[in-house]
């Protein structure tokens, strides 16, 4: 392992454990109710704050990170990547989002938080699996940050105009960010559970990227 690939392998570390370290920080202060009073104030400004328009907006934004529209976006990328015979980037992606996906539900189950709203089971594609969709953490917060971040690696790894790599990671986490705070402002979610979503999101992302990178060696 060459001098770069050390350092790329040590900061993709760093960056895995130490955003795992500050989800079960997250966890921990809100399984405890000590986030409480914070989580209130955000739901309590985006109450205040946000118009019919904007609720109708982020509702819309919401649905980007729905199970169907992240599992249809997941398949159409891999199926790209499969078709130009860049097979490790097409079962990179796979891995990353269905392991993802799995990771958030066992997370679920785990901590069992309800809802700020009423509860709900989890439905996909139409059909209600009749199991309970726990709060914590926020699973369209991470599916989205899953797939948008994968796409921000592959801007950068494959596109050589600076320019366009700067504009699409603008896009890129300017939509994660839309997708995570709508989660709140349409009642799904506590500001925590969103937060602990994206550390949570970024240690998975790294941990699958560390796999794929030690695969190449």
């Amino acid at each position: 392992m060459n001098g770069r690939k050390l350092s790329n392998f040590k900061y993709d570390t760093y960056l895995m454990i130490g955003s795992f370290l500050l989800f079960l920080l997250i966890a921990f202060l809100s399984m405890n109710n000590m986030l409480a009073t914070f989580d209130q104030a955000i739901i309590s400004w985006f109450t205040d704050n946000t118009s019919a328009t904007i609720m109708t907006i982020m509702q819309t934004v919401s649905k980007i990170g729905s199970s169907e529209i992240i599992l249809i976006l997941t398949f159409v990328i891999g199926i790209y990547f499969l078709v130009k015979k860049m097979w490790r980037h097409s079962i990179f992606v796979v891995f990353l989002m269905f392991g993802g996906i799995v990771f958030n539900f066992i997370l679920k189950v785990l901590f069992q938080r309800e809802r700020p709203g009423e509860m709900s089971v989890i439905e996909a594609f139409g059909y209600s699996l009749e199991i309970p969709s726990y709060s914590f953490p926020s699973g369209h917060t991470m599916r989205s940050m899953m797939l948008f971040a994968f796409l921000i690696y592959m801007c950068v790894l494959l596109f050589k105009n600076s320019r366009i790599k700067l504009l699409c990671v603008v896009l890129l986490s300017i939509m994660i960010a839309c997708v995570a705070v709508s989660r709140i402002v349409v009642g799904a979610h506590f500001p925590s559970d969103v937060i602990a979503a994206g550390t949570v999101s970024i240690a998975w992302f790294y941990f699958c990227l560390k796999i794929f990178r030690l695969g190449k060696e």
